[in-house]
């Protein structure tokens, strides 16, 4: 569909939230549209060249800014974040964090460090904010989350020591569920979390 096209046919169109967008069209689409969003942040934050100061420009050659008076290249920046369940004798651990607006349980995660394993970072985040211990860590799969540039990273763990004890900055409650009757809300469906927590990894 042309420009023209999409202008006569405007009326026909509806807003919708990209976390929506997500859960009612292919990966594919998806992924092109989380690209442009995460691409148009970017661009409006990468304004000028943190070596000179000059006004930057869009690199003919790659997918990054440009300063035409010291040449420095400025790449989208990508932030890696793990996002984990935990499972223990049927069960999994979800938490409902602190800093949500939404009263649903969700998957424990955190940002990777500077100079830390990807296996470390979900065993350190488990740990801090709830305090178990964890082993046989498991990859299962990455999903794009350009609010504002995450790639996130997800794994499945099994519980080894511990007692769930809350990091009160950021979980306010966290237990064990069955996955299979689930009384509290969680992420909607299109999320890694989603994925996770219902088994679609499994």
């Amino acid at each position: 569909m042309n420009y023209k096209d999409i202008i006569s046919n405007i009326d026909s169109y509806s807003r919708q939230e990209l976390r929506q967008f997500y859960a009612t069209h292919d990966e594919e689409t998806a992924s092109q549209v989380f690209r442009a969003k995460a691409l148009s942040e970017w661009r409006k934050q990468t304004v000028f060249c943190p070596k000179c100061g000059a006004k930057l420009v869009e690199s003919t050659d790659f997918t990054a800014m440009e300063c035409p008076e010291c040449g420095n290249l400025l790449f989208p920046r990508i932030d890696p974040c793990i996002i984990v369940v935990v499972r223990k004798e049927g069960k999994i651990l979800l938490a409902r964090h602190t800093q949500r607006n939404q009263d649903i349980y969700a998957c424990l995660a955190g940002y990777v460090e500077p100079g830390e394993t990807i296996e470390a970072a979900v065993r350190r985040e488990v740990f801090e904010e709830t305090g178990i211990k964890i082993k046989n860590i498991q990859y299962r799969g990455s999903q794009s989350w350009p609010f504002p540039r995450q790639l996130m990273l997800g794994f499945y763990a099994d519980y080894d020591s511990g007692e769930i004890t809350c990091q009160k900055e950021e979980i306010v409650d966290a237990q064990w569920f069955d996955p299979n009757n689930l009384t509290v809300a969680t992420p909607a469906p299109g999320s890694i979390a989603y994925k996770l927590i219902h088994g679609s990894y499994s």
